[in-house]
């Protein structure tokens, strides 16, 4: 475990002290609430407040806080509590390789090679370790295959992701999100983040075209429409990818800043199931295996003329890092894919069925059977990309508090990220009240800023805490920094009720 549930307890305990010696004020948080309320960048908009002392359950301040609103990423701690509590903090994804047919004396598999999928967000990402790359998930599925004295298969080598359906994105995600790389989505058998990588060289005026000069890992049939230009230096990655899954077609537009070289964006690989089973048996062929048939997946396996097999025998399995490994990733970089990859495995492992429409419901069910009244009818992904979810911020808070009293908690605080030190509060409330103590994720849509988290309060008692703010004006920058400073009088209060 990254540093185990009774350490993590232990810090906590050791942040209730270190609040409670610094002697601040009895009541910055009504002075705080007042002075952000009246904030004009709030005219017109659409926002929701809540802060609740878990340690005694007492609401101390809740301002339109059963408001259904946009709760970008922060959606994802509703996800990732569930995951949690359901499946266990040390839970592992397995992909398996397995056959059928049969092996002859000679050291030939007559019959086909499958790579079947869980549902696992973290392989081939080198996210968690570089042990996981996906050259080294072939070298251990090769020495199974080895070990097998497998020499030739005289068959196919196919993908099969049929644990969840073969819808990979939310309906509701915007056609400008799901070409780039965090509109991956989920499918049984993601990899690599289900992400590639193109590269640009700049043009050498603005206006210019740039050039795109690779990309990684290389998906077979990948068409780029290529519409990119050149901008002024330091603009960064302003390219949008356009191109829907299943589909090899990619429209690239936006820019990329003068100068640049080998500049990189990150993109959704169209169909992660047929790019492993794909790069697998091109693995096989230069390790010296014969290969006597072609690479298929269970979505294409009819059009290819392939009869999936439901007899195999299992040669060996990939397990994935422990649960509370994935979930650390997902909230401090906030990552889509594994948020969606983790709903449909709540929805299989719930209902049976691994499809975004059965987590949704499963989620609801699960917090409805720990006594909870979180109205979660408006969420319509894990991640909160889409801009049509609406929840309150009530609810949110109200898993928050169900969640520190459960025995994993721990290891769910843990996972959100520190202020000033981690995650997307990393460069905030430095030298403030909150700097250390202060966890909390945060979310980002167009017009939406979004935290929820948990900090300690002067009397030692901790408070869970959720502040959406929609349709906002001004700059995103400026918002999040007056919500960071409401957040951290929270920080500096007594505990004492406000409303």
């Amino acid at each position: 475990m990254r540093s185990g549930v009774l350490s993590i307890l232990l810090c906590v305990l050791a942040q209730f002290s270190a609040v409670q010696s610094t002697g601040q004020t009895t009541q910055p948080l009504k002075t705080a609430f007042e002075t952000f309320s009246s904030d004009p960048a709030l005219a017109g908009a659409n926002w929701s407040f809540i802060v609740t002392d878990v340690t005694n359950g007492n609401e101390i301040i809740s301002f339109n806080a059963d408001r259904h609103i946009v709760p970008a990423s922060v959606q994802k701690l509703v996800t990732t509590a569930t995951a949690i509590q359901l499946l266990g903090h040390d839970y592992t994804y397995h992909t398996n390789i397995e056959y059928s047919g049969s092996i002859s004396d000679d050291g030939i598999l007559n019959g086909d090679l499958y790579i079947r999928g869980s549902g696992d967000p973290s392989l081939g990402s080198t996210r968690l370790d570089d042990s996981l790359s996906i050259e080294r998930v072939f070298i251990k599925w090769h020495s199974y295959i080895v070990n097998a004295g497998i020499r030739e298969i005289d068959g196919n080598i196919i993908s099969d992701e049929s644990i969840f359906d073969l819808e990979m994105i939310p309906r509701q995600w915007l056609w400008e999100d799901i070409g780039n790389y965090f509109g991956a989505g989920a499918s049984g058998l993601t990899v690599n983040e289900n992400q590639y990588t193109v590269y640009f060289n700049a043009g050498s005026s603005l206006g210019s075209p740039a050039t795109v000069v690779d990309s990684s890992p290389y998906i077979p049939g990948m068409n780029f429409i290529n519409e990119v230009t050149t901008a002024r230096a330091g603009t960064g990655d302003q390219v949008y990818i356009f191109g829907i899954p299943y589909g090899n077609e990619r429209r690239l537009t936006g820019t990329v800043p003068i100068s640049a070289r080998n500049f990189p964006v990150r993109g959704s690989m169209p169909d992660p199931p047929a790019f492993i089973s794909k790069s697998f048996l091109e693995f096989l062929k230069d390790k010296g295996i014969k290969v006597t048939g072609k690479h298929s997946t269970y979505r294409t396996a009819p059009d290819d003329g392939i009869i999936v097999a439901g007899s195999r025998q299992q040669l060996g399995s990939w397990e994935s890092p422990p649960l509370f490994d994935i979930i650390y990733h997902t909230n401090h970089a906030s990552l889509n894919t594994y948020s969606e990859n983790l709903l449909k495995t709540i929805g299989y492992k719930m209902a049976g069925s691994g499809s975004f429409e059965s987590g949704l419901e499963s989620l609801s069910g699960f917090w409805a059977g720990k006594g909870s009244s979180a109205d979660l009818t408006g969420l319509r992904d894990g991640s909160g990309l889409s801009p049509v979810n609406r929840v309150p911020a009530s609810s949110i808070n109200d898993l928050l508090m169900i969640s520190f009293n459960h025995p994993s908690f721990g290891v769910f605080l843990s996972s959100l990220p520190l202020a000033g030190y981690s995650g997307s509060i990393a460069g905030h409330l430095h030298g403030s009240r909150s700097e250390g103590i202060l966890r909390a994720k945060s979310g980002f849509l167009s017009n939406v800023r979004a935290y929820a988290g948990y900090t300690v309060m002067t009397n030692g008692n901790m408070a869970s805490f959720v502040l959406i703010v929609n349709d906002y004006q001004g700059s995103a920058a400026a918002m999040g920094q007056k919500m960071l400073r409401l957040l951290d009088s929270v920080t500096g209060h007594n505990g004492t009720p406000l409303m």
